[in-house]
């Protein structure tokens, strides 16, 4: 893989040369001094006036070395609800991965005036600022990111995607359409995880940062929880497809029930106890079938 260092010093290189750049920021890993390892990317924020310009044609990445794949994310996409500023991510010949986002100098202000947001309160670290326009951020926050709870409506949205989906994936089951199981299962993992986050979220005592895409999962969530998640997936069988579904609903059900509890909102255990008798409705006519 390609050296971060030097990597590092390519971009640095450029940016002091390009009088479009204002700033040249690092976040993640790397800047927090955190977690590195020999597979650790590299997050870099270019601050430029000309961000418009930057980010309409990304050619310059390949100054730094040879790009082997690259995908662009526009300041509208939400790739991982922290920014909203174009970005592309680069892996070069060798595999190292580089995050660039590219951000005008409000970036910057807003964040003097207003504080950092959740990315520059992990760590970040300034290595270049032409004409220092960093020198009023405030310091990265060493505490965790103050979460952000759901309202009633949003649990409830959210408990409603999920048992939808667990209405239909039996059906498919049922069928044999096994890629469609996984698929819809997708979609209910995905409602699992912001429930297991509202839950390390509302665990008594200090707060703690749930990161996104479960990242760092076994550090925040309860350990009883983290031993049932083994069962929440199956293999490419029936039989594996139903045992991971029913793991699934199951823990679901309790992780929303205890968040329920402590925020104060309805239960959802009605919808819960009648989806899951029409999982085992379905089951067992399937076994009925089959006989």
């Amino acid at each position: 893989m390609e050296d971060p260092e030097a990597l590092l010093a390519s971009i640095l290189a450029w940016a002091r040369n390009d009088p479009r750049i204002s700033a040249v920021i690092q976040t993640g890993s790397r800047a927090r001094g955190e977690r590195v390892d020999a597979w650790s990317d590299l997050d870099i924020e270019i601050i430029s006036p000309a961000w418009r310009e930057l980010s309409a044609d990304f050619s310059w990445v390949a100054q730094f070395g040879s790009p082997l794949l690259r995908v662009s994310f526009d300041e509208d996409d939400d790739y991982d609800g922290d920014r909203d500023c174009p970005r592309q991510l680069v892996v070069y010949a060798g595999g190292r991965k580089v995050d660039f986002t590219v951000a005008g100098e409000q970036r910057i202000a807003t964040m003097v005036a207003e504080g950092l947001d959740i990315v520059y309160a992990r760590g970040y670290a300034v290595r270049y600022d032409r004409d220092e326009i960093t020198a009023l951020l405030p310091a990265p926050n060493s505490d965790s990111p103050r979460p952000s709870l759901p309202t009633r409506d949003a649990f409830n949205t959210l408990c409603d995607e999920f048992w939808f989906e667990a209405t239909q994936v039996p059906i498919y089951i049922a069928r044999g359409d096994l890629w469609v199981v996984k698929y819809r299962d997708n979609t209910m993992k995905g409602c699992l995880l912001t429930a297991l986050e509202w839950l390390a979220q509302t665990e008594p005592g200090d707060s703690v940062d749930t990161w996104y895409i479960g990242l760092h999962m076994r550090e925040w969530l309860p350990e009883a929880v983290w031993q049932r998640l083994g069962d929440i997936y199956g293999g490419f069988s029936t039989e594996e497809s139903w045992r991971a579904l029913h793991a699934t609903a199951a823990l679901f059900r309790d992780v929303t029930e205890t968040v329920a509890c402590r925020l104060g909102h309805p239960s959802c255990e009605e919808t819960a106890e009648r989806v899951m008798a029409h999982i085992a409705r379905i089951e067992a006519r399937g076994a009925r079938a089959g006989e």
